[in-house]
């Protein structure tokens, strides 16, 4: 398991990814980072319940 830290610096990270591809207008790889960095939120909300279906 990452600690808070981990989580925290991965989304910065996928962020800033997500400003390049902008630039880049490479909207199919946005929409996957996005993706990848709602699910760190989440994770960060410390959900107590199961995600997967």
């Amino acid at each position: 398991m990452r600690s808070e830290d981990q989580i925290k610096r991965m989304m910065i990270q996928l962020e800033q990814m997500v400003q390049r591809l902008d630039k880049a207008h490479n909207e199919n790889e946005i929409n996957e980072i996005k993706a990848k960095i709602e699910i760190l939120e989440w994770v960060l909300d410390a959900p107590a319940g199961k995600y997967h279906a």
